[in-house]
């Protein structure tokens, strides 16, 4: 065990959270925090392909993620008995990585912890679809949404979705203009970031206008982030929504499931508290209409509900984290909803989130390949 893991499992739990995020901005331990996550990996030490017969006539490849978040996926394939080809795409020579690994589809879980990160997946996975005629799961429309919040308003505000009011400037003295006239409180939101820890509720205007100066001058950096990895002369600002709830709505392959964020302080995400049950109709309906337009199926959809029942989506991620074994339950029993071929949501008893759901969207790839491929991903004239 490296001295930065042991650090981590016996130390990391007495340093407060605030300290820990002024430590991250002002010196990069990125080696470390990627050492650390490489040691969760429970097949980190094992050859990186599968070494048993595969069940199906199908190869998929793994993209490896940096720090080692595709484990779930080996999981998964063993699981299911497919054979898999673990893929690194981060080298110069990938494109020759992709074709000799001669898999028939990619499963995906790109990195985020940086935005040239992200940018490098982006820019990737756009070539190995549009020019190498590859399947991805999820699909590279899905991708590109994902942990990009300046992205998803642009999308959102595009089709028409429900929203809070979203403001993406680029320009100083436009954004200092707006944040002097604009009524309060409003959010402030860093491009990346997971579990709330680039979002700020501004409540005067001298906080609102501070922050768009330093976003302009030196740079915003979310409490998660990197030292030298800041959001750089621009800002996303959003209209602030106070009493809401907030559910997430998943939707993997037909399966969806459902439960309440709870709130503690300001903010739902990344509290980790969730109230068991089942939405709205009209919250399950508009994740269904979205996620089936958009040929999305692997995708997590935020969504707030006013006291009026009004949704609006907050944020849409293709991938997300699991803390548990399970996305729903309903009267103590876990579970999914399936929407049946008259429009009526069905509630299924089960466990159906094995892996970090990462079961269900092996399976979701494996009947998209089996069924003829590349439906939801089609490649770009």
């Amino acid at each position: 065990m490296s001295l930065a893991v042991w650090v981590r499992r016996n130390l990391s739990g007495l340093i407060h959270p605030r300290v820990r995020s002024l430590i991250l901005r002002h010196v990069s331990l990125l080696e470390e925090r990627t050492e650390w996550w490489r040691s969760k990996d429970p097949y980190r030490n094992d050859p990186p392909h599968s070494t048993y017969e595969s069940k199906y006539p199908v190869k998929l490849g793994i993209v490896k993620e940096f720090w080692h978040r595709h484990w779930p996926y080996i999981a998964a394939c063993r699981d299911l008995g497919v054979a898999y080809e673990l893929v690194d795409i981060s080298g110069p020579d990938w494109i020759e990585v992709v074709k000799a690994s001669a898999c028939d589809a990619f499963l995906v879980w790109p990195s985020v912890q940086l935005s040239i990160w992200k940018q490098m997946y982006d820019e990737r996975l756009r070539v190995m679809v549009d020019d190498l005629a590859k399947i991805i799961y999820p699909s590279y429309d899905e991708l590109w949404l994902y942990e990009n919040k300046r992205r998803m308003a642009y999308w959102l505000e595009a089709h028409g979705v429900p929203h809070a009011k979203t403001w993406v400037f680029y320009n100083r003295d436009e954004a200092l203009s707006f944040a002097r006239e604009a009524a309060l409180p409003l959010v402030t939101k860093t491009a990346l970031g997971a579990r709330a820890s680039g979002v700020i509720i501004h409540r005067d205007k001298r906080s609102l206008v501070e922050y768009i100066k330093k976003a302009f001058a030196r740079g915003i950096v979310h409490k998660d982030g990197e030292a030298r990895d800041a959001d750089w002369r621009f800002v996303v600002v959003q209209d602030y929504l106070g009493e809401v709830k907030e559910w997430r709505v998943i939707r993997i392959g037909d399966s969806f499931f459902a439960h309440q964020k709870d709130r503690r302080g300001d903010f739902h995400s990344g509290t980790q508290l969730k109230i068991w049950g089942r939405p709205s109709d009209d919250i399950l309906n508009l994740a269904y209409r979205i996620t089936e337009f958009h040929r999305f199926r692997s995708m997590d959809l935020d969504i707030f509900e006013d006291k009026q029942g009004r949704p609006y989506v907050n944020e849409l991620q293709t991938l997300f984290g699991a803390s548990l074994s399970y996305q729903m339950k309903v009267e103590d029993r876990i579970g999914r909803l399936i929407r049946d071929s008259q429009g009526r949501w069905v509630f299924e008893e089960g466990d159906f989130c094995v892996n970090q759901c990462a079961n269900l969207r092996v399976q979701a790839l494996l009947n998209q390949v089996l069924s003829g491929g590349g439906l939801e991903n089609p490649v770009r004239s």
